[in-house]
């Protein structure tokens, strides 16, 4: 039985959906309740998806604000390639940061993936 899942994401968050699905099925699998853990993990340029300076309006794409608010509701924990972070040219200062948001080693990200039932990539 699957009591754990890892999805792990490495797009842009423009040009794909992907960063918003992973969001939208990790939220929907919590939701449902049959499964209590379901993390999304964001590498390579998933990473942006959380800067505080992202203005999706700018390339005319609609804000993220109903996923963001999604996410805020689910209680989902996300955590961000430290590596990644810093191919970006990103500091931990700025991105959006919750409790449940987390910048974490390639080591903890093995281990999240190696603890859960299920992993895959979105």
């Amino acid at each position: 039985m699957v009591e754990s899942i890892v999805i792990i994401c490495e797009d842009s968050p423009f040009g794909k959906n992907s960063v918003i699905e992973s969001i939208r099925m990790a939220t929907g699998i919590l939701a449902v309740g049959d499964i209590e853990d379901c993390k999304v993990v964001f590498m390579g340029d998933a990473v942006y998806f959380l800067n505080k300076n992202l203005n999706p309006e700018a390339l005319n794409v609609d804000p993220f604000t109903s996923v963001m608010r999604l996410f805020e509701l689910s209680g989902l924990e996300i955590f961000i390639h430290d590596e990644a972070l810093n191919t970006a040219g990103l500091a931990k200062s700025e991105l959006k940061l919750s409790e449940n948001i987390h910048v974490v080693t390639s080591e903890e990200i093995s281990q999240l993936i190696v603890e859960a039932n299920m992993s895959f990539k979105y």
